[in-house]
């Protein structure tokens, strides 16, 4: 299954609804599943709820082969946690996604500890899903319940003080 997540944004992320609907089609044998929030645009193609519990999100990371996410913090991490690497795209400032592309700069953080592959549009993220144990580069990423992923983050928020 592939695992989609808009995350819990007020704001439309029509690029996530409309890569849902290019993995549909281009993985037509394999499950794929968005939560789409408030989003108005629904997928044609890829199933989909607008919300799931906790325990649902959760339990979708872990049934998962591939998680797609916006790259918000409790999203990448919830994946990071379960040893999975996401594939992420994250919301931009400058197609109303966020009211500022905080999401970049995390999703840039994530990818450079081997945590996430970064995708910017529906036609990459697909290749990139498509790809996707050929994009890895190394078959594990960092411990993420261990000191590096803590460590590299404390002293990442630290220089942004």
């Amino acid at each position: 299954m592939i695992f989609l997540t808009v995350g819990t944004e007020q704001f439309d992320f029509d690029r996530m609804v409309e890569a849902a609907d290019r993995l549909a089609i281009a993985l037509a044998d394999e499950e794929v599943f968005i939560q789409i929030g408030t989003n108005r645009r629904c997928p044609n193609h890829a199933q989909w709820e607008r919300w799931l519990s906790y325990e649902g999100f959760v339990q979708r990371i872990e049934d998962a082969r591939i998680v797609v996410t916006h790259a918000g913090a409790g999203s990448l991490l919830s994946c990071a946690w379960r040893k999975k690497v996401a594939v992420a795209m994250p919301r931009r400032q400058e197609y109303g996604e966020h009211v500022d592309n905080h999401q970049v700069e995390f999703a840039q953080r994530m990818a450079a500890m081997g945590h996430a592959l970064i995708a910017e549009t529906p036609e990459e993220l697909c290749a990139l899903v498509v790809d996707y144990n050929s994009q890895l580069g190394s078959p594990e990423p960092s411990s993420a319940l261990g000191s590096p992923l803590v460590e590299s983050l404390k002293t990442w928020l630290a220089e942004g003080s």
